[in-house]
């Protein structure tokens, strides 16, 4: 009998074990990288560490994955946000909840209130209908409202300084047997450079299946970038669309 009793208990030990093990290689490759709001920045490691670069101090610590279900009952991850110094902050929660529809968006909490939008790019484009333009002044216009449906105001904003900027008008689009988009294009309007939270505001009338217009730019440690501007076909978001770039 107290064979069977040892036995059983390094059973539950190697189960225990195992489960820890388990735990401790969840996978964070969906949100490892470094995320962008008009304000800080994040990393994110594939270990689940994470670094948010506060004008005040940096805040480090661990990602917990807690698996939830929403309105849908579609399954979803979000992120605990474990700071190493609980003290930085006056917050009982810290959350990160990525977005199902829409990749590349992580959605920051506070104790349960949405307070900003993490990005995966320098950029991010949001329609403005409705929307006080005036609040965001200075910003560069362009108007290339010509078509039969009614046009888009779409306003693209800088998360860091960028060079070689071109907002381009695309023409001869073509998908490659990867599944790749590549175009031809004529440059509407060219900044040599643009500071951190400069906006570009342009209309659009978005016609046929394929994106037709696209940003294209340089960051400050060299690196290109080119989007197409395209509708999600989910609840007409406006999102970009990650070309490949050429080196900068």
């Amino acid at each position: 009998m107290k064979k069977m009793k040892v036995f059983a208990a390094i059973l539950l030990a190697l189960c225990l074990a195992l489960a820890s093990a388990l735990a401790e290689e969840e996978d964070y490759s969906e949100i490892a990288g470094e995320w962008y709001t008009e304000e800080v920045m994040m990393t994110v490691t594939e270990e689940g560490r994470f670094v948010l670069e506060w004008n005040d101090g940096d805040w480090t610590g661990l990602l917990e994955p807690d698996r939830r279900i929403n309105e849908e009952d579609e399954e979803y991850t979000a992120y605990r946000m474990i700071l190493d110094n609980p003290e930085d902050s006056i917050w009982e929660s810290l959350e990160l909840v990525p977005d199902l529809y829409h990749p590349g968006k992580l959605t920051y909490y506070q104790d349960g209130y949405p307070l900003d939008v993490f990005y995966n790019v320098p950029i991010y484009v949001m329609d403005m209908e409705g929307e006080d333009l005036s609040v965001y002044e200075p910003y560069a216009f362009i108007d290339t409202a010509n078509g039969n449906e009614p046009a888009v105001t779409m306003m693209f904003t800088f998360l860091q300084p960028v060079k070689d900027v071109a907002v381009m008008e695309m023409f001869n689009q073509r998908i490659d047997e990867d599944g790749n988009l590549g175009y031809n294009g004529t440059t509407l309007e060219w900044w040599a450079q643009l500071d951190s939270l400069e906006r570009i505001v342009v209309t659009r009338v978005f016609e046929g299946d394929l994106p037709d217009l696209s940003v294209n730019f340089i960051t400050e440690d060299g690196t290109g970038y080119d989007f197409a501007v395209q509708m999600s076909g989910y609840d007409g978001e406006l999102e970009l669309l990650q070309l490949a770039a050429p080196n900068g």
